[in-house]
């Protein structure tokens, strides 16, 4: 089965992604854990507001 976003063809995981089911590789499940997980040295004021 190919990754929905990289489109690799590896052993893949279910995960929900803003609100929506997908189905990722580990390097693709990384690096979105990687974005939705706040950095511990970065303060409020240096992230940008959601618009």
């Amino acid at each position: 089965m190919n990754c929905e976003k990289c489109g690799v063809d590896a052993p893949l995981a279910h995960r929900d992604v803003d609100g929506f089911a997908y189905y990722l590789c580990e390097a693709c499940i990384s690096g979105w854990d990687a974005v939705r997980s706040p950095s511990a040295d970065a303060a409020d004021e240096t992230r940008s507001p959601a618009r």
